[in-house]
């Protein structure tokens, strides 16, 4: 039928290509037979790989023949089919190529699939056993497709399993060891029946099991990691939700956790006496652990802020919380302020935090905060003292933990204070939203990684250059 529908192609190829000769100009019957001729290679391959579906490669290839310049011609024996009869056989041919697509989608989703080579391998096996056992004299081999039927319990199905270990009692009992007593053959098939069938029994177990604990384990993942997630939503409630609108002042914050959870926290709180407290802390560790210590913290914080205390009395008040919450060595590093927008003076107690940058407003002079006294947490009794310094317009104060300057590059140098007060220097001009959102990037671009090796949080004061700011009213000593 092939090479039949090939002669009948070709012939009419010569019978158009003299016609042409007689009626067209030379360029136009070399343009016409060329492309007539690559339809007619390009259609012959399809139709020797298509061997299974001739019916649709002949009806294809006639309606490339029908479809074609050449189909034009005004002759009885040629002439083409009406316009219905063309789109319908148009129709039929790309239904055809659908699903010769289709079928070989599949192929090759088959031949990718674990278990078809897991089939192969455990057929090939059995193959292997039988032929070994046939060739063998005086002893038998059958206790070898244990092998093959224990690889087929742990990947294949239940039925493909059994159906398997049909096949080798079947194998056992044709190329083993010739019995001829009816009653020994059947206890020798029935024994080995008897093993085959308890392993791959015991094996199926195993994987359910195995199977079963893998989903408990997926599901117990899944509930947990829900339960991170609400904690790191109640965590970024003690955080500020957006950058505070004061008169005179710039205030802008951004804390990234090492991972889900962290234990830095930062706040801004304005009290009632017209006075701005600000505090930063840093809990030693990372993770949920140092999660929930940070919101007792930022709790604590709070409730402290909102009683009439002087900062030694807040951080003596603080300690003594702290204490009694933990006892396995945690402690929380703290920076208190309390700004005076009125005289523009900040006193602060660093208890172990990372010194903060003080920039003034030439942006040359650099004064960094330094701790004194030890963290809050770490031992009952807390002796602090009292520090303060007077701010000028344009003034740039930079609150921040050791996510920041302990964030290593990959040959492990630390980003140090050096690179904070470069950063802050050749951004001093902007806000303070652009300058904690550069420190930020200078971050990242200098340990060319997207995760943390700690929680990173900075906090930027920056006094504004404005004589007409209003400022707070005094707040008593």
């Amino acid at each position: 039928m092939r090479h039949f529908l090939f002669d009948a192609i070709r012939r009419h190829i010569d019978t158009v290509s003299e016609l042409r000769q007689a009626t067209l100009p030379s360029g136009a019957l070399s343009f016409s037979t060329a492309s007539l001729s690559n339809s007619f290679q390009r259609k012959s391959s399809i139709l020797e790989i298509g061997h299974a579906w001739p019916e649709a490669c002949s009806l294809r290839a006639a309606s490339i023949m029908e479809t074609s310049p050449v189909a034009e011609l005004d002759s009885p024996k040629h002439r083409p089919l009406p316009r219905e009869a063309q789109r319908a056989t148009w129709f039929r041919g790309e239904s055809a190529d659908k699903q010769t697509s289709r079928l070989l989608t599949r192929s090759l989703h088959a031949l990718t699939s674990s278990s078809w080579w897991a089939s192969v391998v455990v057929i090939l096996a059995i193959a292997c056993v039988a032929y070994a056992d046939n060739k063998v004299e005086g002893v038998s081999l059958g206790y070898l497709y244990i092998l093959p039927l224990s690889f087929s319990a742990i990947l294949l199905s239940a039925r493909v399993t059994y159906a398997l270990v049909a096949v080798c009692i079947l194998f056992h009992d044709l190329f083993g060891p010739p019995i001829h007593h009816v009653q020994g053959r059947v206890l020798h098939n029935l024994s080995a029946f008897v093993g085959f069938i308890f392993v791959v029994v015991i094996l199926q177990r195993f994987v359910a099991q195995r199977n079963s604990l893998n989903e408990l384990t997926r599901r117990q993942r899944d509930e947990l990691l829900k339960e991170v997630e609400l904690a790191a939503e109640v965590q970024r409630l003690f955080l500020p939700d957006s950058d505070p609108d004061i008169a005179g002042f710039e205030i802008a914050g951004t804390m990234r956790p090492a991972r889900v959870v962290g234990g830095d926290y930062y706040d801004h709180i304005a009290g009632s006496d017209g006075s701005l407290r600000l505090v930063i802390a840093d809990v030693s560790g990372k993770g949920v652990a140092a999660a929930l210590l940070m919101s007792a913290t930022a709790a604590a914080v709070q409730l402290e802020t909102n009683e009439p205390r002087k900062l030694c009395e807040v951080a003596k008040h603080l300690n003594h919380e702290l204490y009694a919450l933990q006892d396995d060595g945690r402690f929380v590093t703290v920076l208190l302020g309390e700004l005076d927008p009125y005289s523009r003076r900040l006193k602060y107690i660093n208890c172990g935090h990372n010194p903060a940058l003080l920039l003034r407003q030439c942006g040359m002079d650099a004064t960094w905060l330094q701790a004194s006294c030890t963290p809050v947490g770490l031992s009952p009794d807390l002796n602090c003292a009292l520090e303060q310094t007077a701010l000028a317009p344009g003034d740039i104060m930079v609150w921040y933990t050791d996510g920041l300057s302990d964030a290593t590059d990959p040959e492990g140098k630390y980003f140090g204070t050096r690179n904070i007060l470069e950063v802050v220097r050749q951004h001093f001009d902007g806000s303070a939203r652009e300058i904690c959102d550069h420190l930020s990037r200078a971050v990242a671009d200098f340990t060319q990684r997207d995760s943390l090796d700690d929680d990173l949080t900075v906090m930027v004061i920056k006094l504004k250059d404005d004589p007409n700011a209003l400022p707070f009213p005094r707040f008593p000593d």
